[in-house]
Parts: C-alpha cells; sequence; structure tokens
C-alpha cells in the first residue's frame, strides 16, 4: 500500500519543525545567557574544563528542548514567567464545521457530517514553505560541510606518514596521558597544523617544521593528544550537528566560540602540566603556530587544533601568563563539581512539568471528587456574562454546554490537536455534537463501554469526567473572544434535541451548578397521555364556556380551566 501525503500531514509536520525550532531559540537562548552569567560570576572557581561541559550543555538544550518533567527546572520556569498560548492555525472555510441537527437516532450524543467527496480536506498552511525552506537550506548547508569535511580528510590522507621515531614519541605521550595509541601520524605542510581529526580512528596531521625542535614537538603532541584524551573530538562534532541546524541563529556561534576559547585554554593547562616547556616558551611556540597558520574560511571545515583561530591566540596568551600555575593548584575535577555540573545538567535540561497534568492527578475517581471538580468549572464559566444569553441570572446545563461548545468551534482546528479522539468520524472536521461529547466526556465513554468489561459509573468512567473538565478548563484559558449570542442559540437548539440515555448521568456529575430537577425519557414517555387527557379536557371546557349560559356554571368552568392550565404549565416547565 502506498502512504499517501495528504496536506494534513504536511501541516502537523511543519507545526513539528516549527515548534522544535522556537522552543530551541527559547529555552537554548536562555540557558546560553544565564551560562554566561554562571561563568562570569565563578571565573576564578570553575576550570577551562567546566566552561567547556557547561557551554556544551547549552548547545544540548537547542539540539533537545524537551526533556523529562522536572519542577525546578529552566524550562518550568520560561513556561512560568511566560505562557504562550497554543497555536491555531487559520479558519477557513473548508475548516468550520457546519451545525449539525442531532437525530433520535444518535445514542451517543454525536452525529456523523457527512463524508464523501463534498468533504475539503484541509489546505496546505503558511507553516509549511516556512519549514520546507528551513529543512531545504539545512540539507544545503549539510552537504556543503561534510564535502569540506571529507576533502581535507582525502588530503591528510594522502599525506606522508612520519619517521619512526615521531611515531614512538607520539606513542610514548599517548601512554602518558591514558590515550589510546592513534594509528595514524601525517607531515606535511598544512597550514592548520597541527591537529587531530577522526572519531573513531583519531588522525594526528604534523608540520615539518615541529621536527626541528624536540622539545617544542612533545608540546605540540601533548596539546593535540589532550583534545582526544579531554572527548574534545565529540564535543566538536555537538559543535558542528548544533551550528548547522540552528545555523540562522547568531546565539549558537557566540557559544560555538565560547566552547573554542575554553577547549583550547584546558589543553593549553594540560601541556603545562604534562609538556617540558616553560610558560614563557609554550607562549612563543602558540604564537609562532599562529602566525604561520591560516584561518578556515566560509564553510570551510577547520579540526581542533592547536593555534588554528589566530584571533584568540593573544588572550589565550595572556591568560597563560596570569595564571601559570593554576592548574597545579588543585584536580580539575571534584566531588563538589561533579555535584554541580549534575545538578546543573538536571536544571538545564529537565522539561517544563504541565501543571495542568499534575492537577489533574490530584482528583480521586470518586462521584464526590467529580462533583466538586464539576463545581470549580461551573464557578469558571458564571464568571462570563455571555455564558448566561437568556438573562436570567442563573446558568443552566444547556446554557454552559452551549457556551462550552461555542468556545471549542472558534478554532476548530486548535480543539482537534488538542484532543485528537473528539474528531469521531475522521472527517477533518468538528461539528457541534463532536464537541459536546468531548468537553462532557461522553465519546471517552463511547469507548469504554465498547470493552467487555466496562461498567457504567466505574472508576475509568469517572476519569474520563475528571478528563473532560479539564478539557472544559482548556476551552476557557485559550478562548480567542466571548461567542456570538446568535450562535449561542443556535448551538442550544441544536444541543436541546439530543437524545441520549446518559444525558442525566452527565448532568448530575459534570455541571455543577444549581438545576431544576428533570424527568427522564422513560417518565416523559408514560406523561404523553396524561398531555393529552388535560389538553382534551382543557378544549372540552373551553368549548362549554361558550355555549353555558348560567353564571355559577361558568364560574365554576373558569376555575376548573385555570387549574388544568396551570397543571398543563407546569408540565411543560419540567420538560
Amino acid at each position: 500500500m502506498n502512504a499517501v501525503v495528504t496536506p494534513s500531514t504536511c501541516n502537523l509536520a511543519a507545526w513539528w519543525v516549527l515548534a522544535w525550532i522556537g522552543q530551541a531559540l527559547l529555552y537554548g537562548t536562555a540557558l546560553a545567557g544565564l551560562t554566561w552569567l554562571v561563568t562570569r560570576l565563578f571565573r576564578d572557581r570553575f576550570s577551562a574544563a567546566v566552561h567547556t561541559v557547561l557551554w556544551a550543555i547549552v548547545l544540548v538544550k537547542f539540539l533537545t528542548p524537551v526533556g523529562p518533567s522536572w519542577s525546578p527546572s529552566l524550562a518550568s520556569i520560561c513556561t512560568g514567567i511566560m505562557r504562550p498560548a497554543p497555536a491555531r492555525l487559520p479558519e477557513t472555510d473548508s475548516t468550520r464545521a457546519v451545525p449539525v441537527v442531532a437525530t433520535p437516532t444518535s445514542t451517543e450524543g454525536t452525529v456523523k457530517a457527512p463524508t464523501g467527496s463534498g468533504v475539503a480536506e484541509r489546505p496546505l498552511a503558511w507553516t509549511v514553505p516556512l519549514a520546507a525552506v528551513y529543512i531545504a537550506a539545512t540539507l544545503a548547508l549539510f552537504t556543503a560541510r561534510m564535502r569540506s569535511y571529507r576533502a581535507l580528510y582525502v588530503r591528510c590522507r594522502s599525506l606522508p606518514g612520519a619517521d619512526a621515531a615521531t611515531r614512538e614519541l607520539v606513542a610514548r605521550v599517548c601512554r602518558r596521558l591514558g590515550v589510546r595509541r592513534i594509528s595514524v601520524t601525517r607531515i606535511g605542510n598544512e597550514p592548520l597544523a597541527p591537529f587531530v581529526m577522526g572519531v573513531f580512528r583519531p588522525m594526528l596531521v604534523l608540520s615539518h617544521r615541529h621536527l626541528v625542535r624536540p622539545d617544542e614537538l612533545e608540546t605540540v603532541i601533548v596539546h593535540e593528544v589532550a583534545h582526544l584524551r579531554r572527548g574534545d573530538v565529540l564535543v566538536q562534532l555537538l559543535q558542528r550537528i548544533a551550528g548547522t541546524l540552528v545555523f540562522f541563529w547568531p546565539v549558537v556561534a557566540w557559544v560555538n566560540r565560547q566552547i573554542d576559547m575554553a577547549r583550547e585554554y584546558a589543553c593549553d593547562e594540560w601541556t603545562l602540566r604534562h609538556g617540558k616547556l616553560t610558560v614563557g616558551e609554550y607562549a612563543r611556540c602558540l604564537l609562532m603556530n599562529a602566525v604561520r597558520s591560516s584561518p578556515a574560511r566560509g564553510l570551510s571545515y577547520h579540526p581542533a587544533g592547536m593555534a588554528n583561530n589566530p584571533p584568540t591566540i593573544e588572550r589565550r596568551i595572556d591568560m597563560i601568563l596570569r595564571s601559570p600555575t593554576r592548574s597545579s593548584k588543585r584536580p580539575t575535577w571534584g566531588l563538589p563539581t561533579l555535584a554541580f555540573l549534575l545538578a546543573w545538567s538536571g536544571f538545564a535540561l529537565a522539561g517544563a512539568v504541565d501543571t495542568d497534568d499534575a492537577k489533574r492527578k490530584t482528583w480521586p475517581a470518586t462521584e464526590q471528587a467529580v462533583k466538586e471538580h464539576a463545581i470549580q468549572l461551573y464557578k469558571l464559566v458564571a464568571k462570563h456574562e455571555a455564558a448566561d444569553f437568556d438573562g436570567d441570572g442563573q446558568l443552566s446545563y444547556r446554557e454552559k454546554s452551549a457556551y462550552l461548545v461555542a468556545l471549542a468551534m472558534q478554532a476548530p482546528q486548535a480543539f482537534m490537536e488538542e484532543f485528537p479522539y473528539a474528531d469521531r468520524d475522521h472527517s477533518g472536521r468538528l461539528d457541534y455534537l463532536e464537541a459536546y461529547g468531548t468537553i462532557r466526556g461522553i465519546t471517552l465513554i463511547a469507548y469504554a463501554d465498547r470493552r467487555p468489561t466496562a461498567t457504567v459509573g466505574a472508576g475509568l468512567d469517572l476519569e474520563f469526567y475528571h478528563t473532560a473538565l479539564d478539557a472544559q478548563q482548556w476551552l476557557l484559558e485559550n478562548m480567542a473572544s466571548e461567542p456570538d449570542p446568535a450562535e449561542l442559540e443556535n448551538i442550544k437548539a441544536v444541543l436541546g434535541r439530543i437524545e441520549n440515555p446518559r444525558a442525566d448521568h452527565v448532568r448530575k456529575l459534570n455541571h455543577g451548578g444549581p438545576t431544576r430537577s428533570r424527568k427522564d425519557a422513560r417518565q416523559k414517555r408514560e406523561e404523553l397521555p396524561r398531555f393529552k387527557e388535560l389538553e382534551a379536557n382543557i378544549a372540552t371546557i373551553q368549548a362549554n364556556l361558550a355555549i353555558e349560559k348560567n353564571p355559577k356554571e361558568v364560574a365554576k368552568l373558569r376555575g376548573m380551566l385555570e387549574k388544568l392550565e396551570a397543571i398543563l404549565a407546569k408540565l411543560e416547565a419540567d420538560d
């Protein structure tokens, strides 16, 4: 079976892409600013290695803005400060549902909209071309950078191999720093050398000028092996991924520069600790390599090298000369540092807590809890004067239902995205009765009734009532404007024709407000003969009054007529 890509599928995919970008920019940028503040306040207390980890966490946040929910997290704080309204697609004639009149054959409170060629598919939203442009630009940038990396790798593989003495020196440095042996060492006149590249089979590239002084050669090798020891190759891979996926955001480029600086200075500390050069000699070595190197330009790939970023050499030399023995005072990693990084990672990478979901779990599956939940929602709806559209000062069951259905019909697409089960007939359109079944819990209970073990009023059904009440609260929190009074009257007329055996059970549990006593459908059917009898008696009395001449008999007939009309009016009011 061939998969068919519909406009609805494209809209959903585009929404996911743009939602990821929006969350990445919001949370990643907020974390970048907070990390900058922390690194400035604790600059002298954190080593360069800790700085690298902190900035790498920012890149991870840009790539994975959503994580496991945790209350004390950055995402929860941002959500609490600025809670955005849900994205709503613009309504068109094809997305607005046509009111459907209920028929007596509907037993679940919903009526299927007409299907077939007469139902128009949702049109493509403006988000689709925007997401398509972003994906195309990302793929083009990824292709260009992969070609640059492949060209540099092939060029380095073609360089002549190092001599036996150099290979032995590299192996000795690897053993001393606890790094697995580098299998490939090349010697050439690359302007970016020295550098190391490759994740699984790292390759070290040196220049002929490094072979002149053995002590300087060992220092250069220590610096490059330190990149492997610290896992900088993996961090640089993370930088490439983030720089490609969020290429348009300058904050990501700024974070990458912070990582580059912290990474090189951390390797400088390693080199001073394990190398043979003094601080002055090492500064001179950095300066000479920076003079002979040329920075990468454009989209060309530049690996993590000792001096492949000349603009930062002056700052690195200044940091080395100001704190030449900092790395030997205390270990880079300790229990307090690890505990801080673990807590910081949880704070930065955890997702926001869904307060509505947490609130929903506080309601137990009991009828009393459902009634309390319903009373709470009734008070929220009663605050809206437009809900009491007959102006009698009392919010009835049908007025509340019509008001909530009208809110759902303001943005049917957003409602169906939030509650996918609302579209019972999978037509892509929402009608009045589908919205009513969702906000009353009838739709969910109907699904439960199909199970062989389902029981009316069971605990699972009560959970469905809580879910329906949460849907009502969602509508109140995300309403665009007050519904039109004429629309409310139309919806009330449609809902008034619903014949649902669960109507009384639903009304008692999730209305929450004062209602007049109503008789069930069976009692109404039993009272139909009484209606006919009353009407017949009234007609007989009215006929007798027309011909009766005796004043006493006329007064008696009028008294009987008034009593019968009062009884009939009471029955009609109860109905």
